[in-house]
């Protein structure tokens, strides 16, 4: 499809049918990348009164912590804005009723997400939202030299199987110049026909999990194929922690920038890196603090917790929201000359790859998508056995039924493939790693957390199955 017709006709018209201003917004962010840095805190503090306004008067959850931490919304400003406690996911899971607003203007639409922390979370987004998270993510594609429309290639999570509303996405990724290939599926032979796919569509920018893409440059480096990308821009990553052995095998094998970006489905687009490598924070909807274990803000260069608000969430705010992610500030202006606030380093979050019985690899969200779907639980950890056997650790909301427990271990199977087993056991806590970090997805034998005793997770109160 040209990218011409993509710009300025489809994209206009699916915005329209959907009923979002993404291009309205992106025109303005365009606009205030450029101001100061003190221009945009005055534009925070006047969309933050907007959404506790908003809130005190739509949510009996917020207006609670407000009036209890004496804060009048008509007035707040950024300082005060701290007097609120954080807000945890048990939080949001628990008063999700009082948090939405039905009557938000154009609906509200569920998510779920587990993510790398797996712990399982549903959640309501409106349109503003979306399109406010849309646009960000395309004025980054702009730093980068790349418009709406060009033909952008993904190697990303897709479901086992297609339901008719991911048969109707598909039609549009098409439509919009997308092509989507599964990042759970990286055995031998779907990377070498990911490699043909790369070179026959050509893409303009691609974008994925970064250790899935390592996963796919390292195979044509070790099987002798070149990437044939001639229009390739830039590659852009998310979704975990950028290592540096990844980032290096990403810039040796193309001759483009490749730049990181940070966000979750909850939390948006929170910040993402420039041409010169620095993380930009979108100011312009999101207030992110980094605070300490006390729930202080850090020092400049320390590493805290990202605690985020998104400023344009009016039908299911986040106020204070503590992601579980850590980061640094810089305390710097970048040379780029935006007026964004910038991180250093984003920290802690790590997704493992798992072996799969074919003697390739599955990233490790393909088997937390399986868990985090699970009503029943709130958190869990996957560790795979140097045979490929998966001990699987929960802790529940209420007992499994029989048909979920089959259901997880059926679906787990098929992930890794062949005659594995898979040990389920309920617990009443999970213990973090020694380092105090918890990882949720790991292969035991090749990290330094100790042998494959269920008994390590926590304490048990049912008896594990193995299937």
């Amino acid at each position: 499809m040209s990218p011409s017709i993509v710009k300025h006709l489809i994209l206009p018209a699916h915005e329209r049918l959907l009923g979002r201003g993404t291009l309205r917004y992106l025109w303005q962010l365009e606009q205030s990348q450029w101001w100061s840095h003190r221009h945009l805190q005055g534009l925070q503090e006047a969309k933050l009164r907007r959404l506790l306004i908003h809130t005190h008067r739509r949510s009996a959850f917020y207006r609670r912590r407000l009036d209890e931490a004496g804060i009048d919304p008509a007035r707040a400003r950024l300082d005060d804005f701290a007097r609120l406690p954080p807000l945890t996911k048990t939080q949001i899971t628990e008063h999700a009723h009082e948090m939405a607003d039905p009557k938000t203007p154009g609906g509200l639409f569920p998510y779920s997400t587990g993510g790398s922390t797996g712990s399982p979370l549903s959640f309501m987004m409106d349109r503003p939202r979306q399109a406010s998270d849309q646009a960000a993510r395309a004025r980054t594609r702009r730093w980068f030299g790349i418009d709406l429309g060009r033909r952008e290639l993904y190697l990303w999570g897709s479901p086992v199987e297609l339901t008719a509303q991911d048969r109707l996405r598909a039609l549009r990724d098409r439509l919009a110049n997308h092509r989507l290939l599964d990042a759970f599926n990286m055995t031998p032979r779907t990377m070498s026909r990911y490699l043909g796919e790369l070179e026959s569509f050509d893409p303009v920018h691609l974008f994925g999990y970064p250790s899935s893409l390592a996963r796919l440059f390292r195979f044509a480096r070790e099987t002798g194929r070149p990437i044939r990308a001639p229009s390739l821009r830039a590659v852009f990553v998310t979704g975990e922690v950028f290592d540096r052995a990844d980032r290096a095998v990403l810039e040796e094998s193309v001759s483009v920038p490749v730049a990181d970006g940070y966000g979750s489905r909850e939390g948006g687009f929170i910040a993402h890196q420039c041409p010169l490598g620095a993380y930009h924070v979108t100011m312009e909807s999101h207030i992110v603090e980094l605070l300490d274990a006390a729930g202080r803000p850090t020092n400049t260069g320390d590493c805290g917790e990202i605690t985020i608000t998104h400023l344009d969430a009016l039908g299911m705010p986040f106020i204070r929201y503590r992601t579980g992610d850590m980061a640094r500030r810089t305390g710097e202006p970048c040379p780029c000359g935006r007026g964004l606030e910038t991180l250093s380093a984003i920290e802690g979050r790590k997704t493992d790859m798992l072996r799969t019985a074919d003697g390739g690899h599955a990233h490790g969200l393909s088997v937390i998508y399986v868990l985090r779907e699970v009503p029943a639980i709130r958190e869990f950890r996957i560790a795979q056995r140097p045979n490929l056997d998966l001990d699987v650790v929960v802790v529940l909301r209420r007992e499994l039924t029989e048909a979920e427990r089959g259901s997880i271990v059926r679906q787990l199977k098929k992930r890794i493939g062949g005659d594995i087993s898979v040990h389920l056991n309920v617990v009443e806590w999970i213990e973090p790693d020694p380092s105090g970090k918890y990882r949720h997805v790991v292969r035991l034998g090749e990290s330094p957390i100790g042998p494959p005793a269920p008994a390590t997770a926590g304490r048990s109160h049912l008896p594990s199955t193995a299937t």
